[in-house]
């Protein structure tokens, strides 16, 4: 149910995304994530719910050209194919069936989309696997403290099934040996863990 939930909404926003408050500001927030880690030209990145593929076009105009994305809307991987114009190999796939061999990238990234997720486990269990050897996994999500908001957003926003604190995300990453590198707050409402396999 939550999947088909997921598609409709996101298929909906795919229409004006880029151009609304909170995708821009999303936008912003993945910028300035994505600018901080040390990626190499060289390196090969999923990007997880990759949306309109605005991340990956960021990645591009870096110098990476080893690029990829998934998303479980069929909309938004069609707007980011006419935004990636062949600059990325896209596919429609839920997280939970991620289409490419084990340890195939350097990077898996995942922002703001983690809270969709029925199966978090499952979630980090695939994006581990397609992970290299010290590969890193880069996850960022909303978390505004208070459970009150989190009730609130859970109404707002269709397909929304969960928002996890530090410690939950550093159990999700633990049990999937993943080694947590780095977790702390981007700003005042998003939690970033990196962890590497």
């Amino acid at each position: 149910m939550n999947k088909e939930v997921n598609i409709k909404y996101f298929n909906f926003w795919s229409y004006f995304y880029n151009f609304d408050p909170i995708s821009i500001w999303l936008l912003y927030r993945q910028r300035k994530i994505l600018n901080q880690i040390n990626f190499k030209k060289s390196s090969s990145v999923l990007d997880v719910g990759c949306g309109p593929g605005r991340g990956l076009k960021f990645l591009y105009k870096k110098g990476l050209r080893n690029l990829y994305g998934l998303d479980l809307s069929p909309l938004m991987i069609k707007k980011a194919e006419k935004v990636l114009e062949n600059k990325a190999i896209l596919k429609t796939t839920s997280v939970e069936k991620i289409p490419f061999n084990s340890e195939k990238f350097d990077y898996v990234i995942n922002t703001e989309a983690f809270h969709h997720f029925p199966d978090p486990n499952k979630a980090i269990k695939e994006m581990s696997r397609v992970l290299k050897k010290n590969g890193k996994l880069v996850l960022a999500d909303i978390n505004y403290y208070f459970d009150f908001i989190h009730w609130l957003f859970k109404i707002i926003e269709p397909g929304y099934v969960k928002i996890y604190n530090e410690k939950e995300f550093q159990e999700l990453f633990n049990k999937n040996k993943l080694k947590i590198i780095e977790q702390r707050r981007i700003g005042l409402f998003v939690v970033l863990t990196i962890g590497q396999k």
